[in-house]
C-alpha cells in the first residue's frame, strides 16, 4: 500500500534498519508441476506493490528481475479471516488476481513469493493472524494462497504493532505448524519466511520472540536468509544488499 512508502520516507533520517528473513517452515519433498517448483538457493526477489495496476511480467521484462515478492496480502477489515490483495475486499485470493501474469512470469523462468502483512496491515490490525482468531482458518488461508498460485514460499512481514500482539504471534505460528503438516501430507514443498526489522546490532527482542515462538510451536527451523536495507536520504528509497554470506533473499522496501 501507499503507506509503505510513507514508512520508508519516515525512516530516512533514522539509523539503518534491516529486513531479516528467516525460513521458519520447510519441507524437503520432491516438487512437480502440480506442487510448485522450489525457489533457487540464492534469489533476488524485490517487492512488487499490489496496490498498483502494474504487470509483473512487464516489470520483469523491463528490469531483468525474474522473482518478485508480492506485497501485500491482508484482510479487508478487523475480524475477517479472508486474505485479500492490499486489503481490497473486491480482490480476494479466490478471485485469482495475478494468475495469468504469474503464468507468464514463469514462462520467463521466474516466480513469486506472496507476502502477508506489511506496515499498513500490522498497524491497522488487518494482518491475517491479528485479524482472524481461528487458527484453523488462518492455516486454511495460507493453504489457499499456496494452492491457488501453486507457490512454494510465503513471506510473513511482521512489524510495528504486530510485533507486540502476543495472541496474533501465537496464532500465526500454530497455523504455520498446521500448514507444515498439511504440506508433508500432500507432497508439497513449502517454505515460509519471516521478514522482521532489526537494528545494526541484530534482531530486537520482539523480533526474536516471534521466531522463538515459532520453534516452540514445532515449526521446522531453517537457515536464516538476510538482507540489509539502507535508506538513501536523498530520495527516501531503500537499497537492499545481502548481509549474510549464506544463501540469500535480497529485497527492496516498497516505496
Amino acid at each position: 500500500m501507499r503507506l509503505g512508502r510513507r514508512l520508508v520516507i519516515a525512516l530516512t533520517a533514522a539509523v539503518p534498519l534491516a529486513a531479516v528473513t528467516v525460513l521458519s517452515v520447510s519441507t524437503a519433498l520432491p516438487a512437480s508441476a502440480a506442487t510448485g517448483t522450489p525457489l533457487p538457493a540464492h534469489v533476488y526477489a524485490p517487492y512488487f506493490e499490489t496496490w498498483t495496476t502494474d504487470s509483473i511480467t512487464t516489470i520483469a521484462q523491463q528490469s531483468g528481475a525474474r522473482y518478485f515478492t508480492l506485497a501485500f496480502l491482508q484482510t479487508p477489515s478487523k475480524g475477517s479471516c479472508t486474505p485479500t490483495w492490499n486489503g481490497d475486499a473486491t480482490q480476494p485470493v479466490s478471485a485469482g488476481r495475478y494468475l495469468s501474469d504469474i503464468a507468464s512470469l514463469r514462462a520467463l523462468g521466474g516466480d513469486v513469493i506472496p507476502s502477508f502483512g506489511g506496515f499498513s496491515a500490522d498497524r491497522a490490525g488487518t494482518e491475517l493472524a491479528d485479524s482472524c482468531t481461528d487458527v484453523n482458518q488462518i492455516a486454511a488461508a495460507f493453504e489457499s494462497v499456496i494452492t491457488t498460485y501453486n507457490v512454494t514460499r510465503l513471506d510473513l512481514d511482521v512489524e510495528v504493532q504486530s510485533l507486540g500482539r502476543a495472541d496474533g504471534i501465537d496464532r500465526r505460528n500454530k497455523a504455520l505448524k498446521i500448514v507444515e503438516d498439511w504440506a508433508v501430507a500432500n507432497g508439497r514443498t513449502v517454505q515460509v519466511q519471516y521478514t522482521l526489522p532489526v537494528e545494526p546490532a541484530g534482531l530486537e527482542a520482539n523480533g526474536l520472540a516471534v521466531l522463538q515462538n515459532a520453534v516452540a510451536k514445532g515449526c521446522t527451523a531453517s537457515s536464516p536468509r538476510c538482507t540489509r536495507a539502507r535508506p538513501r536520504p536523498s530520495c527516501g528509497r531503500w537499497r537492499a544488499t545481502p548481509s549474510c554470506p549464506a544463501s540469500t533473499t535480497s529485497r527492496r522496501r516498497p516505496r
